[in-house]
């Protein structure tokens, strides 16, 4: 059987492609390309073939076929209230429904029974279904050699996300709108600020990181190898709250290193000492090295739905078994301020 994953990235959809449990190859489009002419997208899902797909989740839902999802499922994946911003989904759900895809979502680190109810409280952001992927393939990586407890670091343009996972179940996380300053993205934000603004849009969530506080003081940056040295510095003190703040709750002994910005020696280098200070082994999340680490993850998750190899690894984590929704952990006295 032919699997796939998909990666929906800012810049690129990558798609990875397994048979059976065997690397095949990945596939790229400019997003913008997707954007602007959506039948590229349907052409690709076509010639590829597959016989189970996974991905495209957002925020993340529990295991669903894309044919089933209704405006409420959209609504859930994006968090968007706005029509034109949530355009991109509804037409993959256009397509599926079209072609009759075997295309599934899966769900975000909040979906999962093995993250205790009390660590979602008032939370909906503690990995979107990306970040799930990522930590499911370390979950694979780390099993061949008996390993099953590790926090994944990952570490991108707009975001960082922490997930602690202990024995091979994934039970805490800090998804990247509620955790530390990343490049582009200011993380969880200060009540107090919270309080002050008016209106809050979306593209809030994408601004306030450290670019946006170096560009205060007249010195652009547009990406991270353009960082001055004690700016890389922040950047690992940073990633090292995330780990020491999930870390509580896995008590790991390795990082798995996930996201561009690890590409970057001195990041890499000053995230490695500071853990190396802490007793920390690092290692890079390899997986099998063909496409990004999101989408092997979600294919690896595409073969277990279809009841391939994988499935043992995925029915320990329990994927299987997510369950509601990203609002569900909202207190009642907050809830009814939400614009929804």
């Amino acid at each position: 059987m032919l699997f796939a994953g998909i990666d929906p990235g800012t810049s690129s959809y990558e798609i990875f492609l397994m048979e059976d449990e065997r690397p095949l190859k990945k596939k790229e489009i400019p997003t913008k390309d997707v954007r602007e002419n959506p039948e590229i997208f349907k052409e690709l899902l076509i010639e590829l073939e597959a016989d189970l797909i996974a991905g495209l989740s957002g925020y993340g839902m529990p295991v669903k076929r894309f044919s089933e999802l209704d405006e409420n499922d959209i609504f859930l994946l994006t968090l968007n209230t706005e029509e034109r911003a949530t355009m991109g989904m509804r037409m993959l759900v256009k397509i599926a429904k079209e072609l009759d895809l075997n295309l599934y979502t899966i769900p975000g680190v909040i979906h999962l029974p093995t993250v205790p109810e009390y660590r979602k409280i008032n939370r909906i952001d503690m990995g979107t279904a990306d970040k799930l992927c990522s930590a499911v393939l370390g979950i694979f990586q780390l099993s061949q050699r008996s390993e099953d407890t590790f926090i994944l670091l990952e570490s991108g343009f707009g975001f960082n996300a922490f997930i602690a996972v202990k024995e091979g179940k994934i039970v805490d996380g800090l998804g990247g709108s509620s955790s530390f300053p990343a490049f582009s993205a200011m993380g969880a934000m200060d009540g107090e600020l919270a309080y002050l603004l008016k209106p809050f849009p979306k593209d809030l969530l994408f601004s306030g990181g450290i670019a946006s506080f170096l560009r205060d003081r007249e010195m652009e940056v547009e990406s991270i190898s353009e960082l001055p040295e004690e700016a890389i510095q922040w950047l690992a003190e940073f990633l090292m709250k995330g780990v020491r703040a999930v870390d509580v709750s896995c008590k790991a002994e390795k990082i798995l290193l996930s996201g561009k910005n690890f590409a970057d020696r001195r990041l890499l280098s000053a995230f490695g000492e500071k853990a190396e200070e802490f007793g920390y082994e690092c290692e890079m999340l390899e997986g099998f090295g063909v496409a990004k680490q999101s989408a092997e993850g979600a294919a690896i998750i595409a073969n277990a739905i279809g009841g391939g190899e994988f499935k043992e690894i995925i029915e320990k984590a329990e994927v299987f078994k997510a369950r509601g929704t990203v609002l569900d952990y909202i207190t009642s006295d907050v809830r009814k301020y939400l614009r929804i």
